[in-house]
């Protein structure tokens, strides 16, 4: 018993390496608001703690304490592990009976309940922390979802690139379920054993408008003018009429020049990227790929072109020019 962890689980990483050591405890419970991490884990522990699907018992919604202590107390079939789950009884918002939890260990049945909401307040759970495993299943730091898209994709026998895997989580968000349907058309692309990179990411996934106007942008400091102006009619395809989206590119293409700016300014101020990170507030991966661009222009380039799609800004809305026109002229101007 003195090997098994018992208690809260902080973070995925250690919840992977509390997987890994083989040494469960007889109880979990797994919460929260991150329903990809609470199937991902219930399926390890189904497969960790049954002897197969006959020997799993399930309850669903509210439950009667006796029917449980009944399946812990009866043996279990064609195996000696039985597991009982218990999805979304509201057994943790409100104090209760843990006691029947307390003869689990060495019987080879263990019980796992998977709910929506728990109030932390309650001597049940407080009791719960005391005989089995809790784990939160909260949004994901950038850091622990980087882990876990790599460790899914080496499952699938694929190395997922920690460029790829920041391209992904900027350009589709945090959501761990969308980010798993990304990596699951990523898988397919890749053949075994290969390496999932950059390059896949950007042509299998739909990423965010915001990470193609930026990598548009990139396009422009590579002075790839022709492949821009491509990204730049793949972005507006159908919205060339809609004054309303054509101006939101057109602000976007001009933030991220006044990003560029503010890093030249910082970096020629001894600022190194962590720092630029803290002071603007952004993710590191944004603040890498701003001063690889911005060193490939003066300080008075990249004033020149924030200026100047100001002014196609001023131009569009004052009905000087048309909006796709101005587009590709902040394009390749």
């Amino acid at each position: 018993m003195a090997d098994v962890v018992i208690g809260e689980i902080a973070t995925v990483g250690e919840m992977k390496k509390h997987l890994s050591s083989g040494q469960y405890a007889s109880a979990y419970l797994l919460f929260g608001e991150e329903i990809y991490l609470k199937d991902l884990y219930l399926k390890r522990l189904k497969k960790a703690l049954s002897d197969g699907e006959i020997n799993v018992v399930n309850f669903t919604g509210e439950v009667n304490i006796r029917d449980i202590e009944d399946e812990i107390s009866g043996l279990s079939l064609f195996g000696e592990k039985k597991l009982i789950i218990i999805r979304d009884s509201g057994f943790f918002k409100k104090s209760g009976e843990t006691g029947f939890l307390e003869g689990l260990y060495g019987t080879g049945t263990s019980v796992v309940f998977t709910e929506s909401e728990v109030d932390r307040r309650t001597s049940t759970f407080k009791a719960f922390l005391k005989l089995g495993v809790v784990f939160e299943c909260k949004t994901a730091e950038g850091s622990d979802i980087k882990k876990l898209l790599a460790s899914e994709a080496k499952a699938a026998g694929r190395v997922l690139t920690p460029d790829a895997a920041d391209v992904m989580i900027n350009g589709l968000g945090s959501d761990i379920t969308n980010l798993m349907s990304e990596l699951e058309k990523l898988i397919l692309t890749v053949p075994e054993g290969g390496k999932i990179e950059e390059k896949h990411v950007r042509s299998v996934c739909s990423l965010s408008l915001n990470a193609r106007i930026f990598d548009l942008t990139d396009a422009v400091s590579r002075h790839d003018t022709a492949g821009a102006l491509k990204m730049l009619h793949a972005i507006v395809d159908g919205n060339e009429n809609d004054r309303g989206f054509v101006l939101g590119v057109l602000s976007m293409i001009s933030r991220n020049w006044e990003n560029l700016l503010r890093s030249k300014l910082m970096l020629a101020d001894g600022m190194r990227e962590n720092d630029i990170q803290r002071a603007t507030g952004q993710k590191a991966y944004p603040v890498k790929k701003q001063c690889e661009q911005c060193r490939r222009f003066t300080a008075a380039e990249l004033e020149e072109k924030l200026k100047y799609t100001m002014e196609l800004d001023q131009a569009i809305k004052t009905g000087n020019i048309g909006g796709m026109l101005a587009l590709e002229l902040a394009v390749a101007g």
